[in-house]
């Protein structure tokens, strides 16, 4: 199996059919890290191969919710990487809402900003924290 990762830059995986948020976190993160390499899919099937051929992970941005996570095995695909997940979409935010049992990722909710995007790129040890006990919500 060929890696797919540059020597060092960190790798962010975005798979999102909502282009406005996609081209905010891919801002977000050329400017959080200049040096990142960014892979954007449309789905999450079309990220799958990717995300089993990156040797390290920095953040993956996925648009679903928790039962296609399970069901594909990604948050292990990606911490075994060593990274982050964050689900995001209209899936994710009505677990969030529901304050699903089943939700164990962060979500980034819509309406989307920048400090938002911000908080899901800082290793957890410089974040704020989720204060709130609501399972996917970071501050």
């Amino acid at each position: 199996m060929e890696w797919l990762n540059r020597e060092s830059a960190p790798v962010y995986l975005i798979a999102s059919r909502n282009f406005l948020v996609t081209c905010d976190i891919c801002d977000t993160i050329l400017d959080f890290d200049p040096a990142a390499e960014i892979n954007v899919q449309s789905s999450q099937s079309a990220a799958l191969p990717f995300l089993s051929r990156y040797r390290r992970i920095a953040v993956a941005f996925m648009e679903c919710g928790s039962e296609m996570i399970a069901r594909f095995g990604i948050d292990q695909t990606v911490r075994s990487r060593g990274g982050r997940l964050v689900l995001m979409g209209s899936r994710a935010e009505r677990e969030l809402e529901r304050q699903s049992r089943k939700l164990r990722w962060p979500v980034l909710s819509r309406p989307v900003s920048t400090q938002m995007i911000i908080g899901h790129l800082m290793p957890p040890d410089e974040r704020s924290g989720n204060k709130s006990g609501v399972c996917g919500l970071t501050t």
